[in-house]
């Protein structure tokens, strides 16, 4: 599906304003008409995009986060499988030291809920891949069935929303140190530890 580039450029003009209102107040208290004001559209424009400001923040910034932790489980070595996560870890959280103030403001928001769900829903189908993988390369401990699968997905999704949002609560900016951090906190099957 080619996106056409006048969507595409809208959108940008968009998140680059919601960054740059973002970085001075919460995300609650930006309109619809601020934000493209902000941006240089119409508001008929906008609502091509989405509904609200909120759904707007939580579908890019999601998309952006869901990018960052993208693995491709090609080898078949399970131990350079885990290592490629382990990097996509750093990536994020790199990430987010660097948008720290939109990204605090997406968890503080009253979109936090659909946000830490959307973020979720993307990480788990990452966790997924990973699953498959490990289980065919034979990583012993690693869950074969799909029902095990699906809890592990869901249990290790879950805990890097929770890793991803205090990270953002807080000021360290060392994610080489968050990320071996959060492989600690792996299942003991993961096969890369620190």
């Amino acid at each position: 599906m080619t996106i056409d580039p006048r969507q595409a450029r809208t959108s940008a003009a968009l998140r680059a304003a919601l960054v740059r209102l973002l970085a001075h107040r919460p995300l609650d208290t930006i309109s619809v008409s601020e934000l493209c004001r902000e941006a240089g559209v119409h508001r008929t424009t906008f609502y091509k995009h989405a509904k609200d400001v909120d759904r707007f923040a939580v579908a890019t910034f999601s998309a952006d986060l869901d990018a960052l932790a993208a693995v491709s489980p090609e080898s078949d070595d399970p131990v350079e499988t885990a290592g490629e996560y382990l990097v996509a870890m750093r990536r994020l959280l790199e990430m987010l030291a660097e948008q720290r103030p939109v990204y605090r403001a997406l968890f503080a928001s009253s979109a936090r809920g659909a946000f830490r769900a959307a973020i979720g829903a993307r990480l788990v189908y990452r966790v997924h891949l990973a699953l498959e993988h490990f289980a065919a390369s034979g990583v012993v401990g690693a869950p074969r069935i799909a029902r095990d699968q699906d809890e592990a997905a869901a249990f290790i999704a879950g805990a890097l929303v929770g890793i991803l949002d205090v990270w953002t609560q807080e000021d360290d900016t060392d994610a080489d140190a968050a990320a071996s951090r959060v492989l600690r906190l792996m299942p003991g099957w993961w096969p890369v530890r620190t």
